[in-house]
């Protein structure tokens, strides 16, 4: 992503995030899809596209979330528990809502989470398009370490709070 793209600075109340219009024009149309995908079980134009047969949207979102877990008994069991907060499209809209307003914006903390699920969501998405990291996938990470440097300088650099 472009070094002006994303840039996110610490300040009292949150974090105030200043987006370029390239970044807010490339956001909405993959929001738009995520969403689709988590309400309505629409699949995402570019994998309908790919493959001759395209998974169910649901094998597709459970894609999206790699077993964390070498026994399936127990991957299913951990999906079974958190598929409800994996897969809620709460935090996406209100994501996009806040990219159709100008910016810079003030996150508040609690906003922030949104934020970070959000694009961890469209990086698992984008990922089960693809077989390697993509330069999409990697602007979505780097939305999210952007937001947790910020958050968290030490978390980014190792160096001690000044």
């Amino acid at each position: 992503m472009e070094e002006d793209g994303f840039v996110v600075v610490s300040m009292g109340d949150g974090l105030l995030v200043r987006a370029s219009d390239a970044f807010v024009a490339s956001a909405l149309p993959v929001l738009a899809e995520l969403l689709d995908l988590l309400e309505d079980g629409v699949l995402p134009r570019e994998r309908r596209r790919r493959f001759w047969r395209a998974p169910t949207a649901e094998a597709l979102i459970r894609q999206m979330f790699p077993d964390s877990s070498r026994s399936a008994a127990e991957a299913d069991a951990f999906w079974e528990r958190h598929r409800n907060v994996l897969t809620d499209p709460e935090p996406a809209w209100r994501v996009r809502k806040r990219c159709a307003e100008p910016t810079p914006w003030l996150l508040g903390f609690d906003e922030v989470d949104d934020w970070l699920i959000t694009f961890a969501q469209l990086r698992g998405l984008h990922l089960t398009w693809n077989r390697s990291t993509t330069i999409s996938a990697t602007a979505f990470s780097g939305v999210q370490q952007a937001l947790v440097t910020a958050l968290e300088p030490r978390a980014a650099t190792g160096w001690p709070a000044g």
